[in-house]
């Protein structure tokens, strides 16, 4: 629960971030405003987004300037926030993801997008049709409010090796359980390239690529009022984990992207990926000398239950005076521009938030990053084929919730623990941190 001196604090320091989104955004005038963004960028990432930030600061109509300024990463961000939250001393923008804007707006500091999506003066406009909206669901609250802005998107996928797939007698991966299943214990019984023995399934604890499971068997871990680990899904799920391991098809990598080392050297025949991590896929091959014929595709899943997961790295607009907020949004908005989304993704490997700029994106010769663009084109088309997506829940629980996956994933794997028994301790644990949130 939230002690009352820190309520009175974020109060005092943020009246004036509180009250903005209540005045009348269509008289307001930005005109010669300067805000200041805080990022996460870093290489590629960071040159470009320092390349909008010009663009904007030079053409737009009145006159804003953008301060654009690394911070670190999001756990840097996220400190920094906390202790402007208490000191008064914010930015107007910041990155994050939906759950770190959910903690941040309970507790005063982000506002509401809604109202500006909604304006007739600085709303989308002849942009809104063209704008990725769907993804604007997972960025809400469940009483309604907008609190980040998706202004790009990663995915998650299951990479799989098919020369490797074809040695072991299967025509294609797995598209349900069942192959995937049969697919991961024929190769914990083959040899590799080299002699080595070749693994099964890559088991990691990570909670959002246990989250894709769930969801290939039309599950959520989160209803929009309680977390429902006990459901058929969720359940499901963990004994796909413990049974793929109990019968050694399954196997813990031996540090951190250890999976995606072995898959690069022919010795696993999948691994879960995001999109962000195609560079370092294409990488590990040429590192480890070995060749394959390779893609990705949407987790295996139940009949009419294909999902992609996706994730939504955010920017945040957490207060000023309303001249301030609206030449914040301004700039968000351009953001999603066809042109800015289309240079966005050639450049970093993110998916934009424009379908115009997506569709432009297929001359392999014009990507930014040609390397990744065979895998990158598959997953644009998923996304343009209307697929259901799926994201974590935007609460401020979720952080304390994905430390209570992953050791659950760890009980049932290597710590031998009954389903029934991890999924009962989880379960409890995200009730109270749930509780403890609110």
């Amino acid at each position: 629960m939230r002690k009352a001196l820190l309520l009175v604090l974020v109060l005092l320091a943020l009246g004036v971030g509180v009250t903005a989104a209540q005045s009348d955004l269509e008289s307001v005038d930005p005109t010669g405003v300067t805000i200041t963004y805080w990022h996460q960028f870093t290489n590629v990432q960071a040159e470009t987004m320092t390349a909008l930030v010009e663009q904007f600061n030079s053409t737009n109509e009145y006159g804003i300037t953008v301060e654009a300024i690394a911070q670190g990463n999001y756990n840097d961000i996220r400190n920094l926030v906390n202790a402007g939250i208490v000191s008064g001393e914010l930015p107007n923008l910041v990155a994050g993801f939906g759950n770190d804007a959910a903690s941040y707006f309970r507790d005063g500091a982000a506002q509401d997008l809604r109202p500006f999506l909604d304006s007739a003066a600085w709303g989308l406009g002849d942009m809104a049709d063209d704008y990725r909206s769907d993804l604007l669901p997972f960025n809400s609250l469940p009483s309604g409010e907008i609190v980040a802005f998706p202004h790009q998107t990663s995915a998650q996928v299951l990479a799989y090796n098919q020369t490797l797939l074809s040695e072991l007698g299967f025509d294609g991966p797995a598209r349900n359980w069942d192959d995937f299943k049969a697919q991961a214990c024929a190769a914990a019984n083959y040899t590799g390239p080299n002699g080595e023995d070749v693994q099964g399934y890559p088991i990691t604890t990570d909670s959002s690529l246990f989250e894709s499971w769930v969801a290939s068997q039309g599950g959520v871990i989160f209803d929009g009022e309680n977390y429902v680990f006990d459901s058929e899904p969720v359940v499901n799920a963990f004994q796909l984990y413990a049974d793929l391991y109990a019968q050694g098809c399954a196997y813990i990598p031996a540090e951190r992207f250890a999976e995606q080392a072995d898959f690069a050297r022919g010795l696993n025949p999948f691994f879960a990926t995001s999109t962000a991590g195609f560079t370092f896929t294409v990488q590990a091959f040429v590192d480890s000398g070995y060749e394959a014929e390779w893609s990705v595709m949407t987790f295996p899943h139940a009949e009419g239950q294909e999902v992609l997961q996706v994730f939504i790295p955010s920017i945040i607009l957490v207060g000023g005076t309303p001249e301030e907020q609206v030449a914040s949004w301004l700039f968000l908005k351009s953001l999603v521009a066809p042109e800015a989304g289309a240079l966005w993704s050639s450049s970093t490997g993110y998916f934009g938030a424009s379908r115009a700029g997506q569709a432009t994106l297929t001359d392999e010769a014009a990507f930014g990053s040609p390397q990744i663009f065979p895998y990158f084109t598959v997953v644009n088309d998923i996304l343009s084929s209307g697929v259901r997506l799926y994201s974590g829940p935007s609460i401020s629980a979720q952080g304390t919730v994905r430390g209570l996956i992953s050791e659950a994933i760890a009980n049932v794997t290597s710590n031998g623990m009954s389903v029934e028994e991890a999924v009962g301790i989880l379960q409890a644990g995200a009730e109270q941190a749930l509780a403890d949130s609110q």
